[in-house]
């Protein structure tokens, strides 16, 4: 039998938005990267590493190093994909380790040959994909 993620959140599974599509990949996490407003306000932004372990519905599971409120703000960059949406819920799975559920709002993909189109037309050069490291490992 299959536990949902959600049960690892303690969330209720009609708070899903439209389930019907899940994805898991519990087994092998994902490497990702979670970019969030810094809270000096001037438009930067703090990145930090995270594993992807699938989707409920609208909800993207993800783990990483460091807590995240309910209602923050944040985008995802997972493979050739931008994520846009909040943090719904986040609980500590062991030391140093917290399980978030983010309700996603909008998903832009095709973000390499978006880039490579743009350096084409503005004559710069084509940027290169970003190696991203999984959750733990020190760079």
């Amino acid at each position: 039998m299959r536990t949902s993620v959600l049960s690892y959140l303690k969330v209720s599974p009609h708070l899903v938005d439209k389930p019907g599509v899940s994805t898991s990949f519990d087994d092998y996490p994902q490497p990702a990267t979670i970019l969030v407003p810094s809270p000096s306000g001037n438009g930067a932004k703090r990145s930090i590493s995270c594993a992807f372990h699938g989707m409920e519905g609208r909800r993207l599971i993800l783990e990483a190093g460091e807590p995240l409120s309910p209602s923050t703000a944040l985008s995802i960059e997972h493979e050739d994909n931008l994520f846009l949406g909040e943090v719904v819920a986040c609980a500590a799975q062991s030391p140093g380790l917290y399980r978030m559920e983010i309700k996603i709002e909008q998903i832009l993909t095709g973000l390499h040959n978006l880039m490579a189109l743009r350096a084409r037309l503005l004559g710069e050069a084509v940027p290169q994909t970003l190696g991203l490291m999984p959750v733990g490992v020190l760079n």
